[in-house]
């Protein structure tokens, strides 16, 4: 048995936004049901065999086997991930806390 992190990209943070996670082993029986928080899960599995991964969040599905080797993360993404809604942040001042910057200019790199 071997501990491994699986990780989805394209979900939100913490508990908001995640994903329902089913995994099956090579017979169909399901080994793992759960949702994701922060965007993995952490699961104690068999190392070398074949899974399948079902992963459904809000806007799409991932269906998709994976093979359990020597390495400890996988990592697997969710495409369809724009959604069309606004997102509010604050931003504070690094050097006074609790002081709301009110002007500026953000550039996002990405």
């Amino acid at each position: 048995m071997k501990n491994i992190k699986i990780k989805f990209y394209g979900l939100g943070f913490n508990d908001i936004n995640q994903a329902k996670v089913f995994i099956y082993d090579l017979f169909g029986n399901i080994i793992y049901e759960g949702i994701t928080y922060n965007n993995e899960i952490n699961i104690c599995i068999r190392e070398k065999d074949i899974y399948r991964i079902v992963a459904i969040s809000s806007c799409s599905k991932i269906i998709n086997n994976f093979y359990v080797d020597n390495n400890d993360y996988y990592c697997f993404s969710f495409y369809r991930i724009i959604k069309n809604t606004p997102i509010t942040f604050l931003l504070t001042d690094y050097y006074y806390n609790n002081l709301p910057i009110e002007k500026g200019e953000l550039i996002l790199n990405g």
